[in-house]
């Protein structure tokens, strides 16, 4: 069993609480969660997106932030690139990281629990293919690079679809079809937001902030 330090509004600083992952959820409170881009500019400028296990009991089979997930109880914001290695079997240097802020999500997982996350945001270039991730079964179906280009266009466009090649966590390929509906909802246009922030930080502009 995971436990998780509880955050306080307004500032969402640790309460000094401590409880199992489940009963946060149970109990509407606020916890801490990581989250790296990844973004590439070969061969075209592109976000590593994962596309979540069908099992998962949030978004399943969706396509979400290149890794990321809860800080256990404890952990500082360094500790998230945990995530990245059991995730994606990748290790990155935390000075290596650009810091894009920190968001707010509520939505709704598959029993109804609403689900209060206070998300820190990071992005990261790795020009590395992405048949050479090693992914975890359990919680990644598989990884794919999306156009940034064609991410825009898919947020902002009425109907527009992209395809892109999905290697899974077994090794094998498929070509998926992406449209609006493929990303988990966010109330705040988060995935838009990103493509828009990635195409900024492929031209060299600093500082970023999300």
């Amino acid at each position: 069993m995971e436990y998780v330090d509880i955050l306080k509004p307004p500032t969402f600083e640790k309460s000094g609480i401590v409880k199992s992952r489940i009963q946060a959820w149970d109990d509407g409170d606020w916890i801490g969660t990581f989250n790296l881009w990844i973004i590439k500019t070969t061969p075209i400028p592109s976000i590593i997106y994962q596309m979540r296990s069908p099992n998962s009991g949030w978004s399943p089979g969706l396509l979400d932030v290149s890794a990321g997930g809860h800080y256990q109880a404890g952990e500082l914001i360094r500790d998230g690139l945990r995530e990245v290695l059991e995730e994606l079997g990748r290790e990155y240097a935390f000075g290596d990281l650009m810091p894009l802020g920190r968001k707010i999500t509520v939505s709704p997982d598959l029993k109804s629990r609403m689900r209060n996350n206070v998300i820190d945001i990071f992005m990261i270039q790795d020009e590395r293919p992405i048949d050479t991730y090693e992914l975890q079964k359990k919680e990644v179906f598989g990884i794919c690079e999306c156009p940034v280009e064609s991410l825009l266009h898919v947020h902002t466009d009425e109907g527009f679809s992209f395809t892109t090649t999905l290697v899974k966590n077994d090794g094998t390929r498929a070509t998926i079809t992406v449209t609006r509906d493929s990303f988990p909802y966010n109330w705040d246009n988060y995935h838009y937001k990103m493509a828009l922030l990635a195409e900024r930080f492929l031209r060299g502009e600093r500082p970023l902030i999300y």
